[in-house]
């Protein structure tokens, strides 16, 4: 791929693109399984502060300047099939030419790198050699350090010693390696690829990089399928974008297999499959809107991904392609291994999910039957693919490519190759996917067929049910409804209700109401204004509490990026993107709370740059679990003279608690009950007399899939199939229940 597009006359190859974007907290990490730790501070004992000016002390690397309208021109050419965001330059940049190297008093070695290429809205490094010792650690941020990724350690090294990078926003990035003295041995590193984004997918501007007729996988309230957090975006050799999805086997070992097409690894015009490409990528999980409110458009977070993969089977002729993640997918990202249908016997509807043009997870859905067809033969096997005729909800992009068939079942049955190059909107053409079962164990080669790898066992199996990991499923844990409405202040001129504002409150906590142990490992928080200071933090702490945060169990600075940001070419001026968009702040050790806890939000006082969270809109039932800090005591949101309502923070969290652990012991049931009638349907029976009450149904993720008020003592309940979580809301208590169906 190396910069160039790929032509393939009359194939329309759908790739994917995983772009990232990374957020560092300090002491703390997020994604491409990174491994803690900050980068040295601006000054060493003798050198100034790193800057990214034409007066900064360090030379910075130039790349030579980038035909972006060119490169667009060539991306709308028909025949350009490939999805390409990034130009590529080849570059030889290590320790013993580029750079500069200091040393601090305690004898630890410092190189420190300044790379730039004008007007690229982000750039991402591919490290040709990545060899160090286990107490050396390499950082990659932007100048300003808004935006840091890493630590990188030797945990992060893969066989080959390559290491692929996310992109950091912005035309110019440093590179920092710090070795102790007395290491192992003298690190070894090398830049071999500097990818220029010419597109900008991140951009304010432009939320939908998709077709307007493609469908958000959150687009009403049940739609919240397990299976979608299986699919996940690559971005490959830096440069190109493709999707896959992550598969069980039957050893249902959670082993990080993924499930794509082989033509996503094709070099530049050549068909022809560069294993390497795998090691070169970057896979991104839950890159998706959270919510399905129409009012405002989220942006979902790219905060947690994983670096690297190898190629485990490859057969060309059919495109199918499954590698091997470099490390396991880490609990927190609440991993779904996606079960699969290896027969000629398919079910409907089916169902694709996908990232088309690099844009957030979208559906597409077929009503009608798939069947046995050929496709493009100069390149793949007769009758190896499955067809679909036309889609009734969505259509594939580029950047669909790899992307998963699910049948009636939620198992996959195939991976998209391609379709239609007229495909669109108004002309919902062909899509074909090739088929699990022609690729199962023809040819014999175990690097050929997906058998060996899927039925570990030699079980003879043929199909398999999807599986949460096996250590306990994380879910995502919300308050927030699929109907709220999502407000960011109560009065323009006395600032934010949730931040900062002239009544001088600052501090802010969301209230998550459990019974049992709760490991916590995350928090995903949407804000409306915000921006990091390093001397004027937000912090984020987590209280246990029954009815107010009482016990500080963790704390640490919340570190937001921003973004540099230009619709035609790169300026200096900083602009805060992360507004309207989720972020994910990993914690710096998992916590544990018993029972109720609270996620506290502490802004700093007279801060030049205001911080806010958005919270949700007036509830018919004044459900709160909002509140700020007063005069010495929390207050719910029904005080705040801003809001007067019931109201909660756009503050998730992710955590195993016992609701999730299969232990349904720990969910006492203390008036109401579930009964089972003959016919297999469930009803519940609640207390007497209790008037009106409100039922709620998550799924095991923590979204609200349904809301109901009733009068009546029973209810006929309507859940979906699998583990669901049901509240119970009465006027003075809540219970919580889990069932299965």
């Amino acid at each position: 791929m190396n910069g160039e597009i790929m032509r393939l006359k009359g194939l329309n190859l759908r790739h994917i693109v995983f772009l990232f974007f990374e957020v560092l907290c300090v002491s703390s990490t997020s994604a491409q399984v990174s491994h803690g730790g900050m980068p040295c501070p601006k000054y060493l004992s003798d050198v100034p502060a790193l800057r990214s000016t034409a007066s900064s002390p360090y030379k910075f690397e130039r790349m030579p300047a980038v035909d972006e309208a060119a490169l667009l021109r060539e991306d709308s050419l028909s025949g350009y099939t490939n999805r390409r965001f990034a130009y590529k330059f080849k570059v030889d940049l290590g320790m013993d030419n580029a750079g500069k190297i200091d040393y601090m008093e305690d004898g630890a070695k410092v190189w420190r790198l300044g790379i730039t290429s004008q007007g690229a809205r982000s750039l991402n490094l591919i490290f040709s050699e990545f060899e160090i010792p286990e107490q050396a650690r390499l950082f990659v941020y932007s100048p300003d350090r808004s935006m840091i990724l890493g630590s990188f350690t030797a945990e992060n090294r893969q066989p080959s010693g390559i290491l692929p990078v996310a992109p950091v926003e912005g035309d110019s990035l440093i590179v920092e390696y710090v070795e102790p003295a007395g290491a192992d041995f003298e690190g070894r590193l090398r830049v071999g690829d500097v990818n220029h984004d010419y597109v900008g997918f991140r951009s304010l501007l432009d939320l939908r990089h998709s077709a307007e007729c493609e469908v958000d996988i959150n687009y009403n309230e049940r739609s919240n399928w397990d299976q979608k957090r299986s699919v996940c975006l690559i971005m490959i050799n830096g440069t190109h974008m493709c999707t896959g999805s992550l598969l069980n086997n039957t050893a249902e070992d959670d082993a990080p297999l993924v499930l794509s097409a082989s033509h996503c690894l094709f070099m530049d015009e050549k068909e022809v499959v560069d294993k390497s490409m795998a090691e070169t990528s970057v896979f991104f999980f839950n890159y998706e809107r959270p919510y399905c409110m129409t009012d405002i458009k989220l942006r979902g977070t790219m905060e947690q991904s994983v670096a690297g993969a190898t190629v485990v089977a490859c057969n060309k002729q059919r495109d199918m392609l499954m590698c091997k993640l470099s490390e396991n997918v880490p609990v927190d990202y609440r991993p779904y291994y996606s079960g699969w249908n290896a027969t000629e016997e398919l079910t409907g509807p089916f169902t694709m999910i996908h990232h088309p043009n690099g844009d957030m997870k979208k559906v597409s859905v077929e009503q009608d039957l798939v069947y046995t067809a050929s496709f493009y033969l100069n390149a793949f096997l007769p009758q190896s693919h499955w067809r679909v005729d036309r889609w009734e909800v969505g259509i594939s992009e580029p950047g669909s490519s790899g992307s998963p068939l699910f049948d009636a079942d939620k198992r996959v049955v195939g991976a998209l190759s391609g379709g239609s190059v007229s495909i669109s909107c108004a002309n919902r053409g062909e899509d074909n996917f090739y088929r699990l079962y022609s690729a199962w164990s023809s040819p014999s080669a175990d690097s050929l067929q997906l058998s060996k790898h899927l039925d570990p066992l030699g079980s003879g199996r043929l199909k398999i049910d999807g599986k949460e990991a096996n250590g306990g499923p994380c879910i995502r844990l919300s308050n927030l409804r699929y109907d709220d409405s999502f407000y960011p202040q109560g009065n323009s001129t006395l600032g934010y209700a949730s931040g900062h504002n002239e009544f001088g409150y600052l501090r802010y906590a969301e209230k998550f109401e459990t019974e049992g142990v709760n490991k916590i490992y995350g928090v995903y928080f949407i804000p409306f204004v915000g921006k990091y200071s390093e001397t004027n933090s937000v912090k984020v702490s987590i209280y246990s509490g029954d009815e107010e945060p009482t016990t500080l169990l963790h704390q640490q600075v919340l570190k937001i990026q921003n973004t540099v940001y230009s619709s035609k070419k790169f300026n200096d001026e900083l602009i805060a993107d992360w507004a309207s968009r989720e972020n994910y702040l990993r914690l710096d050790s998992v916590v544990t709370a018993e029972n109720n806890f609270f996620v506290v939000f502490d802004l700093p006082e007279n801060a030049e740059d205001k911080f806010a969270l958005f919270y949700s809109g007036t509830r018919w039932d004044d459900r709160n679990t909002a509140y700020f800090y007063n005069e010495g005591a929390w207050h719910s949101f029904r005080d705040n003279p801003m809001v007067k309502s019931g109201s909660s923070l756009a503050v998730d969290v992710v955590c195993q608690c016992s609701a999730t652990l299969d232990r349904p012991e720990a969910l006492p049931r203390k008036k109401t009950s579930v009964v089972r009638k003959s016919s297999g349907d469930l009803c519940l029976l609640f207390e007497e007399g209790k008037g009106a009450k409100e039922v709620l149904i998550y799924d095991v993720s923590g979204r609200l899939l349904e809301k109901s008020r009733y009068e009546s003592d029973w209810h006929a309940l309507d859940a979906p199939y699998g583990v669901s979580i049901v509240r119970v809301v009465y006027s003075d208590y809540t219970e919580t229940l889990k069932i299965v169906k």
